[in-house]
């Protein structure tokens, strides 16, 4: 009886590990994945993106109707928020599919936003299993996960859009009663796009008049630009750099002054 009881508990905790997902109001799960057009050592994470609303589509790259309604969700969704400095798009392909597979996906549904590859561990996270593919999520600029479809994306693009619309509000709100105090401390902020191409902007915040230089610098530690090298005033301050000319790769961004080094990473992608 004993046996039968233990092997019943071990049976349990096996379809229950299998079945595991992430429901809505739960924190997002993490990842990291190469996307197309970089190497395989280069990724993009979601913690990279901390602090924005972040919209993911699950996709198969040779899935027949992932290509069909993979459109809206350019056309509909991305370009609906593309100029908002606090979202940011991905596609993720969960078929695990090459290269190739992607680039033609990516041709075929005129998806202009990132595709990462080798990303079905990620949709096993937040559903449960791998046949859940051709569907939505968002996660909130709180990192909590505020809308999961449950059918495929050209069915409730309406309800995506409307959730993003809820979730950036809720930063203009924050940002707007922040906005009314004194700046209080020495910030760098993510830059926005991220990925970019070619321009990106980069914010950040002095807690006093300072001499400030902010530069760029390659995965060599090769210094690429100066942005910003001069006294400036307390507060927000913000500074927009064209990488025109400058190859596709990961880029270090550098905020100084007198006493004080913030860094962030930023990504290139042509």
């Amino acid at each position: 009886m004993k046996k039968l009881t233990l092997s019943l508990l071990l049976l349990f905790l096996l379809v229950s590990s299998a079945v595991a997902q992430v429901s809505v109001g739960e924190a997002a799960p993490g990842f990291s994945l190469p996307y197309l057009g970089g190497s395989m050592d280069d990724q993009i994470s979601l913690e990279s993106q901390e602090g924005k609303v972040v919209y993911i589509f699950f996709y198969g790259a040779g899935c027949p109707h992932c290509r069909s309604n993979g459109p809206v969700t350019e056309t509909e969704i991305y370009q609906t928020f593309k100029d908002d400095t606090n979202f940011v798009a991905l596609g993720i392909d969960t078929w695990n599919q090459n290269a190739s597979s992607n680039n033609s996906f990516k041709n075929v549904t005129g998806i202009t936003y990132p595709l990462l590859l080798n990303g079905q561990s990620v949709l096993v996270d937040y559903y449960g299993g791998s046949g859940f593919y051709d569907r939505s999520l968002v996660i909130g600029a709180d990192g909590l996960v505020s809308y999961k479809g449950s059918g495929w994306v050209n069915s409730d693009y309406q309800d995506v859009v409307a959730n993003i619309s809820t979730e950036l509000e809720k930063i203009s709100t924050s940002s707007e009663s922040i906005g009314s105090e004194e700046p209080t401390e020495f910030r760098l902020n993510q830059n926005y796009p991220n990925p970019f191409n070619p321009t990106t902007t980069i914010s950040y915040q002095l807690e006093s008049i300072s001499q400030v230089k902010l530069e760029i610098f390659n995965s060599l530690g090769q210094q690429v630009a100066t942005l910003v090298d001069g006294v400036q005033s307390p507060g927000n301050q913000s500074v927009t750099w064209n990488a025109i000319g400058v190859p596709s790769g990961i880029y270090i961004y550098r905020l100084s002054t007198d006493n004080q080094v913030l860094t962030k990473s930023m990504l290139l992608l042509k």
